[in-house]
């Protein structure tokens, strides 16, 4: 499903000349361009650099160099020692590695030279045109043990080793991968090539994708994946015979053919490429793309509900899509709910790739395509369900995420899996994973408040992700957002009881506890009330004596409605669902004491 959506993505980007490569060639980013003389010496290396503006977490613009893309033939995608033609890579074209003592000739740069120069001089050899001279004499003259010095290499600094090079002529003549009579000979060899391949193929058959007869692709080429090899990762690979299968090798088991292969990494580079197209969360990387040649819009809204970073956040301030944020989140009116409406294509076909890599290869977790609207919608819906009191702030996947994290964990990224299942709950309004209310239990209860560290132990997400599972697993409102003062579930009158008397020892004791009850009977009060409220009634008992009348006679009412709703018999245990329901109901009562003002029991 992903391959075949991203072929179809390519056909749209060729529509608007954005995926319009000619074939045999690719985009490489340049940093720097090396001018020769006619005579193959060096004269100067230029920056090919260009500016561009980035906002901060602020939303202050800071200029930024980033290289330029340059067309070249096509890299390989071999790891081991191998040229291209007008290779690109510092080691190869110089023969030298940065050290620590400077510039030196290793033995994998002078294998890696000596390779470059064998393949260019074979292939430049009856090139004459001006350009391509300079290079061939370049090729010829250059000596990397007498060049460890050089002051063009050494001026580059710490940039000579991660950065990228291209050949031009001095004085502006021309640029090696440009000159016409070498593009000429590439193209028609590399025409020749393609011919000759498919005249030799004995695997012809019907493209899984594109349902054409075609060439199977053996190889697929690499992917550009964050978190994944420099020298990049496939999607589609057999590397060892147990993926083998009916006598075929390597990647003719995916039928998947070199049209179809060529379409899908290269529109998959592309997405990675761009931040308005993906988002990383954890180890888990989120693609995303409608089906239209511009989907520029789509991918801003949906980026900015799903929840993204605060600088692609700050660059879309004031787009207008902003507003889609608050719209979500139930807190703004008039014309803003229009926002998506006039800007997006409701009815186009929208998808949401999760990716994470695997070594050199890039596992895909799910895929989810639905109509644009529909999505959007279940986000909305999903926003909704995870408010609580007055909390109507947007609640990110990220912020989802590290909540459900231990703050004292040395490893703060969560297993793919679990993230997963929740964003798939999210975009289709289905449940959310077990394993999602589980965390957020556990964490509520093995935590911590520390000093300086506001509600680590409980908040407003943590209890909202409660709330949310409990009530999308019964399809209806078991907890409202606010306090619910008529919820007669024996769990959550136990957790506002427990929130009313932890308030009452707060208020007992001037100045501030160095152990509240909540520190030490929360989690056994969660799992066993039968055993712990009653302690703490009597407890609660000599705190009221230290209280004003009026506190005590306003505490005493509190208590007794709650009791009352109990029966006077409180459960012996409860399960997951009814310790999220004591969590939902503590914090929920907490923030009526807390923000409530009253006087001697009168509002």
């Amino acid at each position: 499903m992903l391959i075949k959506a991203l072929c179809e993505y390519a056909d749209f980007l060729d529509e608007t000349g954005q995926n319009k490569i000619p074939a045999g060639w690719c985009e490489q980013d340049i940093s720097y361009r090396v001018i020769l003389t006619a005579e193959g010496e060096i004269k100067n290396i230029i920056s090919e650099k260009q500016s561009k503006e980035e906002k901060d977490k602020k939303g202050n613009v800071k200029i930024k160099k980033v290289p330029t893309k340059v067309l070249l033939p096509e890299r390989t995608q071999k790891t081991a020692i191998d040229s291209n033609t007008i290779e690109h890579r510092p080691l190869y074209i110089f023969g030298l590695e940065l050290g620590k003592e400077g510039l030196e000739v290793s033995g994998k740069a002078e294998k890696s030279h000596a390779a470059f120069v064998k393949h260019e001089l074979e292939y430049f050899e009856d090139l004459d045109s001006e350009m391509c001279l300079a290079y061939r004499r370049f090729l010829e003259k250059w000596q990397p043990e007498n060049e460890k010095e050089n002051e063009l290499l050494i001026g580059l600094g710490k940039e000579y080793k991660g950065s990228y090079f291209a050949f031009g002529l001095e004085g502006g003549k021309a640029k090696l991968e440009e000159d016409e009579q070498f593009q000429k000979v590439y193209n028609e060899i590399n025409s020749q090539k393609s011919i000759q391949q498919n005249d030799e193929s004995t695997d012809l058959k019907q493209c899984s994708i594109t349902g054409e007869m075609s060439s199977t692709a053996r190889i697929h080429d690499k992917i550009k994946f964050p978190g994944g090899l420099s020298s990049g990762c496939v999607l589609v690979g057999m590397k060892e015979p147990s993926f083998e299968s009916y006598g075929k090798t390597q990647s003719f088991n995916s039928g998947i053919s070199e049209i179809a292969m060529k379409k899908y990494t290269s529109a998959l580079n592309k997405l990675l490429a761009d931040k308005h197209h993906r988002i990383i969360l954890g180890d888990l990387v989120l693609v995303f793309f409608a089906m239209k040649s511009d989907d520029s819009a789509e991918c801003d809204a949906f980026s900015m509900l799903l929840g993204e970073s605060a600088e692609q956040q700050a660059a879309k301030v004031g787009s207008g899509i902003h507003d889609v944020l608050k719209t979500a989140s139930g807190g703004l009116a008039g014309d803003a709910e229009n926002v998506i409406a006039q800007s997006c294509d409701d009815n186009v076909t929208f998808y949401i790739a999760g990716l994470t890599a695997n070594s050199s290869r890039i596992c895909q977790k799910f895929i989810y395509g639905g109509k644009f609207g529909e999505i959007v919608s279940n986000l909305k819906k999903h926003q909704r369900d995870m408010h609580i009191c007055d909390n109507v702030r947007p609640v990110y996947f990220s912020g989802i995420e590290k909540q459900l994290i231990s703050p004292k964990a040395t490893d703060q990224t969560l297993p793919p899996p679990l993230i997963t299942s929740v964003i798939m709950a999210a975009l289709s309004g289905g449940k959310y994973p077990f394993g999602l209310l589980e965390t957020a239990v556990r964490r509520v209860k093995t935590d911590s408040d520390e000093e300086g560290k506001n509600y680590i132990k409980l908040n407003d997400i943590r209890a909202g992700i409660i709330k949310a599972c409990i009530n999308r697993k019964y399809g209806k409102e078991e907890i409202t957002v606010a306090l619910n003062e008529q919820n007669r579930d024996p769990a959550y009158l136990c957790g506002r009881l427990f929130a009313v008397l932890e308030k009452i020892q707060q208020e007992s004791v001037e100045g501030t506890l160095n152990r509240t009850i909540t520190d030490a009977y929360f989690s056994s009060a969660a799992g066993k009330p039968s055993l712990i409220l009653p302690k703490l009634m009597q407890l609660s008992n000599n705190h009221k004596r230290k209280l004003s009348e009026g506190r005590s006679i306003y505490f005493d009412k509190l208590t007794g409605d709650i009791i009352a709703g109990l029966d006077g018999e409180f459960p012996k245990t409860l399960d997951l669902d009814g310790q999220g329901r004591f969590i939902v109901g503590f914090y929920q009562q907490k923030k009526e004491l807390y923000t409530k003002k009253t006087d001697d029991g009168k509002e």
